[in-house]
């Protein structure tokens, strides 16, 4: 069978794509980067598309061409830069969903969320509903799955975050009473491809979640188990209001093209619980099931303490950066002094400057973060021979000012190492 999936590298996705492989499926993946899909799921074909632009159906056909089921796998949590919501989440899909039945595709699997109601709080929410309930009217036979949390050996958002929050030293949250169900990433992809292969019965609405509910706080407690590390030295679950600051540079953040898990819709979901609206399935494993069955090792304790520490390295590099250019072009004049004055030596100096401002900027852009700290390194290794040849005093003097480069180059470097999105 030729299925095409939908957001086919993605956290979910990648996962159904290789389970519909192993079972001897022709996978097609569609993604923003064919390059990307190429990368991480190499046997699938893949289609580049952005699905804001996919929006009418005529815009699907010839990437339906000979496929005989679709798999959604695709998602937005909330709009940013290069994220819609309404049209990635719901026109786009409502779209795919009309030119499948124009193209006779077999099946339409729709990964959808517990939660996922048209009078929902977020339109995280709302947009699957629409989309769910377009399918439910259609003349497809259809799926619709309802993961809870979804949990598997790679994290991403919400998973990614707990895993972060399980590093900690001391237990530290927001909503640690709020309640989650959890699934196994693998069951999940299972369940799809189950599904296209006719072993679920089709137009069924279903729900994967474990019959067990967790308190986040206990969430947490069981991934910092997981991850190898002694209980929390001590636990506080802080009041709403203390992380308004963060929601809010989160969601400021995203339109600078950040994904953080910190932004006010997931902070809302996190607020209200990860629930099924119906019991949770017996036969799921549990939480602690699903991490024993993924061994975690010291790559996975060295990136849950980076999770945290990244937002901060990427401010202090662009603080460092913009400040050093705003001071150049301030002190431009005695700046140039220092390596022999004149027009021209001032001239360099604030050129310098605007570099500096140049890149303290772009890497506060997610687009361009990974290039800017890779250049912030060569300049500053610039600044470090150019300062040697120039002022070979300034190694000896009190403030170490050419000494401190050195720090700065590592730290652009494992910044630069560290902004892999996928």
């Amino acid at each position: 069978m030729r299925v095409l999936v939908v957001g086919g590298y993605g956290f979910i996705g990648r996962a159904v794509a290789e389970t519909l492989a192993r079972r001897g499926h022709e996978v097609v993946g569609l993604g923003r980067s064919a390059a990307v899909g190429r990368r991480i799921v190499p046997g699938a074909g893949w289609i580049e598309c952005d699905l804001s632009r996919m929006i009418d159906a005529e815009a699907w056909r010839d990437a339906l061409s000979g496929i005989d089921a679709v798999i959604n796998a695709s998602g937005v949590l909330q709009d940013g830069a290069g994220d819609a919501l309404q049209k990635v989440q719901q026109s786009a899909i409502v779209a795919l969903i009309d030119a499948c039945a124009r193209a006779d595709v077999r099946h339409f699997v729709q990964i959808s969320a517990v939660g996922a109601t048209e009078d929902a709080s977020t339109r995280f929410m709302t947009t699957k509903a629409v989309a769910d309930a377009h399918l439910r009217a259609s003349s497809l036979e259809w799926t619709i799955l309802r993961p809870a949390l979804v949990v598997g050996r790679n994290a991403f958002g919400g998973t990614a975050l707990l895993r972060a929050l399980a590093a900690l030293p001391v237990a530290l949250m927001v909503h640690g009473k709020s309640l989650v169900q959890c699934v196994a990433l693998d069951d999940v992809a299972t369940a799809c491809a189950d599904a296209v292969e006719g072993s679920l019965p089709p137009n069924r609405d279903q729900v994967l979640a474990a019959s067990e509910r967790l308190t986040l706080q206990e969430a947490i407690a069981l991934h910092r188990r997981w991850l190898g590390l002694p209980p929390a030295r001590a636990a506080f679950d802080l009041p709403r209001f203390t992380a308004m600051p963060l929601v809010w540079a989160a969601d400021l953040a995203g339109w600078l093209g950040w994904r953080s898990p910190l932004r006010s819709t997931a902070m809302r979901v996190m607020r209200e619980g990860v629930l099924a609206d119906r019991e949770g399935e017996s036969t799921l494993a549990p939480l602690a099931a699903i991490l024993a069955a993924n061994p975690a090792g010291v790559q996975d304790r060295i990136a849950a303490r980076l999770f945290l520490l990244m937002p901060i390295l990427i401010l202090a590099l662009a603080a460092l950066w913009i400040g050093s250019g705003i001071v150049g072009l301030l002190q431009s004049g005695p700046a140039a002094a220092l390596i022999g004055g004149g027009k021209a030596a001032e001239t360099l100096v604030r050129t310098c400057a605007l570099i500096d401002l140049l890149l303290g900027g772009a890497i506060l852009i997610r687009t361009y973060a990974r290039v800017a700290a890779l250049l912030m390194a060569a300049m500053s290794l610039t600044y470090l021979v150019a300062g040697t040849v120039i002022t070979p005093h300034l190694w000896l003097d009190p403030l170490a000012p050419l000494l401190k480069i050195i720090p700065t180059i590592a730290l652009a470097l494992v910044a630069a190492a560290i902004l892999d999105r996928r």
